[in-house]
């Protein structure tokens, strides 16, 4: 038996490049996806099973001993996620140290629960199967994530999403080290949310009875994504996109009630207000209602929509602020562009068919001294057929969330990107091969070096290994590479 220790940080290690390309159609053995910030590849390999890895045992010290993350994860990369094959605040610190020595036990050095967990997701990738027997590649890694918050959307309303389809991808996001799920819970579509001060919004707004997620519904897959470390950004979009609300009478007037609601059940620190397209919706909908241009006309706003727009911001962020005060307000860049977002606001941008227009977005965000999230290059759920996330002039690879012309300062305030999975063409039947292993390449963007990472031609047989190492923890992940094969592949229990 060899044991993995955990401590208190050690001092930094240096690393090297290590990854020579190798012929197509091979995969790497023991690499780790996303890229650490450094590693040392020592020439050795250890032997640690034969038909299964092991006998492995993980001990913590005292200070983590009673960790309900860590004690989680050790019955997990011990049994379902099996090193590697089997039958959150994150904004903490993720630094890790690992060394995995060619005798003797292996050590992993973590300042918090969250750095330990995602150094166990580290030392579980070292581990390979080989000429029938499991190997670990002995190395010394240095890590800790590139940006602060790497994302996840999912929309629950054009289609409903079973919690244990939402609940696997929480799983395969842990193993990319990700963590944030932004969860568009609600739409125009449907409105799945149960309030339980508004049941008439879920109501008239669900599809049926059955396609709802309860505030117990809600927590339990909260709860779940905190034990991977991932947290739950919950996404209420107005004052677009509304329309399964059903025109509810006196809603804003009441909206403060509802918003304490959601702050209770959703603690996530950030909120998301949506506020994208909204002049698809005034210059359709608001323009033409006779009480709205008799409410324009009253308060001086002539037939000035973006008026009334910053009136309805305006009032909404005023209601949030003594109910909010330890919360952050998202907003979708139009909220940036057209309106007024209060200071301390973060903007989420997700427009600029081109880098030259979304560059130009993140330029303009972050003069005005916002903080930023990028999404505007990681659409999902728009797919094209061959390797999108390596090839073409849209490969997730290569975006960059800081590419924009800008002092250090202004791209400091990028704190990350969110993919994007929409919802009009995918369900419970497709999200998980859709999003997988695309959204790795987004991961490994958002966490790695970027000198480290410029070259995708490179880095695809260490995607290719991370796909065969989920296919055999039991999750349905695509090809990302083209003809290929595994040893273990993914069928039906």
């Amino acid at each position: 038996m060899w044991f993995i220790f955990f401590h208190l940080v050690l001092p930094l290690i240096s690393g090297q490049e290590f990854l020579t390309a190798p012929p197509p159609g091979l995969r790497t053995e023991g690499e780790v996806w996303p890229l650490p910030q450094e590693i040392s590849k020592n020439d050795q390999i250890r032997k640690i099973g034969n038909s299964k890895p092991g006998p492995i045992k993980i001990q913590f010290e005292k200070d983590f001993e009673r960790c309900d993350v860590l004690q989680f994860a050790r019955r997990t990369y011990l049994s379902k996620w099996a090193m590697p094959f089997g039958e959150s605040n994150d904004e903490d610190s993720n630094e890790i140290t690992l060394k995995v020595r060619a005798t003797g036990d292996a050590v992993l050095d973590a300042n918090e629960v969250w750095g330990a967990l995602r150094g166990l997701e580290t030392f579980s990738q070292l581990i390979f199967w080989k000429n029938d027997s499991y190997w670990i590649r002995t190395s010394q890694i240095h890590d800790f994530p590139r940006f602060p918050l790497r994302g996840v959307l999912i929309d629950t309303s054009r289609h409903y999403l079973p919690p244990p389809t939402i609940k696997r991808q929480i799983d395969i996001m842990a193993q990319n080290k990700m963590n944030v799920l932004h969860w568009h819970i609600v739409d125009i579509e449907s409105f799945p949310y149960v309030s339980q001060k508004f049941p008439n919004l879920h109501e008239a707004g669900a599809f049926s009875p059955r396609h709802v997620y309860t505030p117990e519904t809600v927590q339990d897959i909260i709860h779940y994504a905190r034990l991977r470390g991932i947290r739950v950004m919950v996404e209420i979009d107005t004052p677009g996109h509304t329309g399964s609300w059903k025109g509810q009478p006196g809603f804003l007037a009441e909206c403060r009630e509802f918003f304490t609601e959601i702050l209770e059940v959703f603690p996530e620190k950030f909120l998301h207000l949506g506020g994208d397209e909204v002049s698809f919706f005034t210059n359709a909908c608001w323009f033409w209602n006779p009480k709205i241009r008799e409410f324009m006309n009253l308060h001086g706003f002539g037939e000035n929509i973006t008026a009334l727009e910053d009136y309805y911001f305006s009032k909404l962020q005023k209601v949030l602020k003594p109910i909010a005060k330890d919360r952050t307000q998202v907003f979708w860049q139009e909220v940036f562009d057209n309106n007024k977002p209060a200071p301390g606001s973060i903007i989420h941008v997700w427009k600029g068919s081109t880098a030259t227009e979304r560059n130009e977005e993140l330029a303009r965000v972050t003069a005005a001294g916002f903080q930023v999230i990028l999404s505007s290059c990681w659409y999902l759920n728009y797919i094209n057929y061959g390797a999108d996330w390596k090839d073409g002039a849209t490969a997730y690879y290569y975006c960059d969330p800081q590419d924009f012309e800008g002092s250090d300062q202004q791209k400091k305030l990028v704190i990350g990107g969110v993919a994007a999975m929409w919802g009009e063409f995918v369900d419970a039947t497709n999200i998980e091969a859709r999003l997988w292993p695309r959204a790795s390449a987004v991961a490994e963007r958002l966490w790695s070096n970027k000198n480290a990472t410029t070259n995708a031609e490179k880095a695809w047989p260490r995607l290719h290994e991370h796909r065969c190492r989920l296919l055999a923890r039991g999750f349905r992940v695509q090809p990302g590479n083209g003809p290929s094969f595994c040893p273990i592949e993914w069928s039906l229990p």
